[in-house]
């Protein structure tokens, strides 16, 4: 890990649920900062304007003098094997002739939750898995966040099976996992009033939930500080609150990888 806030890592192990916790076996990408990714999900990296814009402004505040290409293919309510991967993948498909540095997957959000579902995860993303190393790139798997108490199915121990489902995946496929899960129970934890979670529905994310989950992503991809990072979605996110949601991410992306 390139991270120099260690001591940070440190400090918030505290904010950690208290069951004891699978540690991930890849920590970072082991490449320079990529150029060209993919996000394949569902409306969990649609809402807020996309996931995949906010990584890349963040990825362009930090490398202004880089060229960015980023693409993300998401079907709404979809499973990982709703995704036709090879299309996806195929060069020039998306308008990206190169093929892309890293791909990342997301799972649909009760993916977790029941045994046959984690095996319909994990059987779709060793297949999406295979596809993708066959073009050279990188596979990343996107840890969603648990529901909030708004949401009907609320189960105050679906975090605990998000974390170890997709620490798992990402052991088993030598895969990168991004703990956008973990950073959201942490910042409740450490600010119970923010509103992450869509109000309607507590599964969805909000503008501030979509920024944490980019800041944590970015954090993840790139092995470096996301805080301080200019970018706040030209100024519809506050300074305290991009303040906030930067330390939170890189806090829980150290705390994940140095388990």
């Amino acid at each position: 890990m390139k991270f120099k806030t260690i001591l940070a890592a440190a400090a918030c192990f505290a904010a950690l649920p208290a069951i004891a916790q699978d540690a991930p076996e890849i920590d970072s990408l082991d490449m320079e900062a990529p150029k060209r990714l993919l996000f394949v999900g569902n409306s969990y990296l649609y809402y807020g304007d996309s996931l995949h814009n906010h990584v890349v402004r963040l990825a362009r505040a930090a490398y202004p003098d880089d060229s960015f290409t980023y693409k993300s293919a998401t079907i709404s309510g979809a499973y990982l094997d709703h995704h036709d991967i090879d299309s996806h993948l195929e060069p020039g498909k998306l308008g990206v002739d190169d093929p892309f540095d890293v791909v990342i997957l997301q799972g649909h959000s009760t993916a977790m939750t029941t045994d046959e579902k984690v095996k319909r995860f994990n059987d779709a993303a060793k297949e999406m898995q295979a596809a993708i190393a066959a073009t050279g790139a990188k596979t990343a798997l996107y840890m969603t966040p648990a529901y909030s108490d708004d949401h009907r199915r609320y189960d105050p121990g679906m975090f605990d099976k998000v974390d170890a489902g997709y620490t798992a995946a990402g052991n088993t496929l030598d895969a990168l996992v991004i703990p956008v899960g973990l950073a959201f129970e942490m910042a409740y934890e450490r600010q119970p009033d923010i509103n992450l979670h869509k109000d309607f529905d507590g599964s969805h994310p909000t503008l501030l939930g979509t920024y944490l989950a980019a800041a944590t992503t970015y954090a993840a991809l790139y092995g470096e500080s996301v805080v301080g990072n200019p970018y706040d979605y030209f100024g519809s996110v506050s300074e305290e609150d991009a303040a906030f949601l930067q330390q939170v991410a890189e806090d829980a992306v150290a705390a994940y990888y140095s388990r």
